[in-house]
């Protein structure tokens, strides 16, 4: 069951095509090497993740390699753990058999994630002239030519991905080249420094556990690690110590609220454990706290107005302590319940202070028309946020409304878009297909 659980996390991925006189599809050569390193990537996920360092996990996996093929299997395996270490593993394999089809696809989306535009392209191409059935490489294609400035071509190889019969496609295509890659080593941080007593690392430790990302739509709770870290805090702090009360206390909300009609039981176990209810207080993690006030809230174990006038402030002066920014989102959550915004001066702490992203976006939210391309404001965010596209499609909707040049402006929110699909708040590539409509009007 462990084994299941955990491999969810990963793809160790097998594409199968038609080969052409020019390439190779050693299908075969590929399920020989996947049996033999099968039970070295069963012991590397379901035991030693869990219960070892991640550093020395990769390099005893890296070393089972014993051909091409089985490096093409690990690179697979580490593509969401170790970028680096995938990278050379696929490289290497490509640069001894340039002919295996296989190979130039890892390549490809390796050369890709790194920014090398013009190698992707060129092992895509190969592989689409074999397989010119598989839209996400048209997806691929598209992005890696804006970004080398052929957006003829980018937009050719938009529109043939085809987004109204295959949007949920691209969605998770474009997740595979920007997607979450450092959540196993930074929870392996997270317990080196939690074993050395750190209370911040021991709470970011139980809460990635607990929201662990699998892509951009969806997280689940890792109950293997989970099991394993909560008794780390505890022999690190001791049964008795606020981290481990509290930790454990959020671990059995966070599952009752998975459950219907638990209500009585989540307020017993906030009680118990000394927090939030009754004035009690809150955990010096914002993420945990934000977690567990979302919980009562849907609960109605409290009311967002007046947990607002009696502890908001409190929200403030706990995040300038712990310099969280989540405490300080939990206040302007609050506030934009209570009186139906966020204020200005709120969201010039969070994006001053705290330079946080979000706050920056709410910030020229709030000025609606009385945003200007010119803006020095808008200036300083472009440079705060360099890869924001929610923030540059501000500057680009004010050059639209003013009468300017919007070419420039549009490409750079696209090259931004594909990074982060940013512009929607559910993550989805709606956005991508609309600049994409406005730049072939352009060109």
């Amino acid at each position: 069951m462990r084994k299941k659980i955990l491999l969810i996390i990963f793809n160790v991925a097998l594409f199968s095509c038609y080969a052409q006189v020019e390439t190779e599809n050693n299908t075969e050569k590929i399920k020989k090497a996947q049996a033999e390193i099968n039970p070295d990537l069963e012991y590397f996920f379901s035991d030693c993740l869990v219960n070892k360092n991640c550093d020395d996990c990769i390099k005893d996996l890296v070393s089972k390699a014993k051909n091409e093929y089985q490096k093409y299997l690990i690179g697979g395996a580490l593509y969401n753990i170790d970028s680096k270490t995938s990278y050379a593993l696929h490289k290497s394999a490509y640069e001894k058999y340039p002919n295996e089809l296989n190979f130039h696809l890892e390549y490809a989306i390796e050369s890709h994630r790194i920014g090398d535009y013009k190698t992707a392209i060129k092992h895509y191409e190969t592989y689409k002239q074999v397989n010119d059935t598989d839209y996400r490489i048209d997806v691929w294609l598209s992005e890696c030519y804006l970004n080398i400035d052929n957006f003829s071509k980018a937009i050719e190889h938009w529109k043939e991905a085809n987004h109204s019969k295959n949007h949920i496609g691209i969605d998770k295509a474009i997740y595979i080249i920007h997607g979450e890659v450092e959540q196993i080593k930074r929870r392996s941080e997270l317990i080196a420094k939690t074993k050395s007593k750190d209370s911040k690392s021991a709470y970011e430790l139980i809460f990635l556990d607990m929201n662990w990302e699998l892509d951009w739509w969806n997280n689940n709770i890792q109950e293997y690690f989970l099991e394993k870290d909560i008794n780390t805090i505890k022999n690190s702090f001791g049964s008795d110590s606020k981290e481990y009360i509290q930790l454990s206390a959020y671990n059995k909300i966070k599952h009752l609220s998975k459950k219907s009609s638990s209500e009585d039981s989540i307020k017993i176990a906030l009680l118990d454990s000394k927090l939030i209810l009754d004035n009690n207080q809150m955990p010096i993690n914002g993420k945990v706290a934000s977690d567990l006030l979302r919980i009562s809230f849907i609960n109605r174990l409290l009311d967002e107005k007046d947990f607002f006038e009696k502890r908001g402030q409190e929200m403030i002066e706990l995040a300038d302590i712990y310099k969280d920014e989540e405490l300080l989102n939990i206040y302007a959550y609050l506030e934009s319940v209570a009186t139906g915004h966020v204020s200005e001066e709120t969201d010039k702490k969070g994006w001053n202070e705290y330079q946080s992203e979000k706050f920056a976006i709410s910030y020229f939210i709030g000025l609606a028309d009385k945003n200007k391309y010119d803006n020095p404001d808008l200036r300083k965010a472009l440079t705060d946020f360099p890869n924001s596209s929610k923030i540059h499609w501000v500057k680009l909707n004010c050059a639209k409304i003013e009468g300017k040049d919007i070419k420039v402006d549009l490409i750079e929110v696209i090259k931004k878009e594909f990074k982060t699909l940013g512009s929607d708040q559910n993550k989805y590539s709606y956005g991508l297909k609309n600049y994409f409509y406005l730049l072939e009007n352009e060109i």
